[in-house]
């Protein structure tokens, strides 16, 4: 399968998206709202960090990240209407 990043962009990508995962694995089973908010808080921590990796090689990534976001929320906000 090939790969979407090189080397050490690959590695330091995989290692966030692990941490992103366990942080929201915690989060899953978090005992409080102080709890959960730090969950939160690490992995929304994370993506930023690998949003800000992806930029650096590819000018223009983090745009669309919120261009594609702010779709969705526009879809949802749509749909949630029809209902």
């Amino acid at each position: 399968m090939p790969r979407l990043f090189e080397d050490e962009l690959h590695d330091a990508m995989q290692q966030l998206f692990d941490e992103t995962i366990e942080a929201l694995q915690l989060a899953k089973v978090s005992p409080d709202l102080d709890d959960l908010s730090a969950t939160f808080a690490v992995a929304l921590l994370k993506l930023g960090l690998a949003t800000g990796f992806v930029e650096q090689k590819h000018p223009g990534f983090a745009k669309e990240v919120e261009d594609k976001r702010q779709r969705v929320i526009a879809a949802l906000t749509q749909e949630q209407k029809k209902h």
